[in-house]
């Protein structure tokens, strides 16, 4: 299977902390997080921000809840507003893959700059998460629009 990461750079009109608690706060996570018709129930959230804590989620379709997308993560490296990497797998959902998600946070002249680092993954699967990251960005901006 031809492999690869995915890097996607990206800045937000919003303090990092702000966009920090986006990540790690399950009230918050649960209103953004997903492509466009996907959504989170937060009482399927269960976030611990620590080395060894937990990121769990059910992601499921609007049309469809029975259709569902679980995160079942283990963060192995945080720095406070800074650095979030998690580990999701082997199960189904990863392809029986360890994927990591390497979500780094900085400021910039328009308040915060992400970069996350997601992989191994498979090459076909490369496009349609960008676009899944990509749309979720797209509400995380109007959830900062809304309220900052």
């Amino acid at each position: 299977m031809d492999m690869g990461k995915l890097v996607i750079d990206r800045e937000f009109s919003a303090p990092r902390g702000a966009v920090w608690a986006a990540f790690t706060e399950p009230e918050i996570l649960a209103e953004w997080f997903g492509p466009e018709g996907w959504g989170v129930h937060v009482d399927t959230v269960d976030i611990e921000p620590r080395v060894g804590g937990v990121q769990k989620f059910v992601m499921h379709l609007l049309e469809d809840p029975t259709q569902t997308s679980p995160v079942h993560a283990t963060f192995t490296e945080v720095r406070d507003h800074e650095l979030l990497v998690g580990e999701d797998g082997p199960h189904e959902m990863t392809l029986n893959l360890v994927i990591e998600l390497r979500v780094e946070f900085s400021d910039c002249p328009a308040g915060t700059a992400l970069r996350i680092t997601q992989g191994p993954l498979p090459s076909e699967v490369l496009e349609p998460a960008r676009a899944g990251w990509e749309s979720s960005f797209i509400k995380l901006d109007r959830l900062f629009a809304a309220h900052l």
